[in-house]
């Protein structure tokens, strides 16, 4: 809109720059064994797609994280009004 200003910077989370930790279960590959459980950690972006390839090898998802490591943790008094 003309006219409009906006003011300081804004932080909006489009989670490119996070990771998420899939544990997998019962996945049949050459190298390891159907009924062991691992973990694949991948950007947030390739979810869906590593989902899918996970499914179609037979593995079933136990859980997914997000990975601690790539979260931005806000420090004591950051985004709170000061004063």
């Amino acid at each position: 809109m003309s006219g409009m200003t906006t003011t300081g910077l804004p932080k909006f989370s489009d989670y490119s720059d996070r990771n998420v930790v899939i544990q997998v279960t019962k996945l049949c590959r050459q190298d390891v064994m159907k009924t062991s459980n691992y973990q694949v950690k991948v950007p947030f972006s390739s979810m869906s797609g590593t989902i899918q390839t996970i499914h179609r090898m037979g593995g079933k998802i136990a859980s997914i994280t997000v990975d601690p490591s790539s979260v931005d943790i806000p420090e004591q008094g950051e985004g709170q009004g000061e004063g």
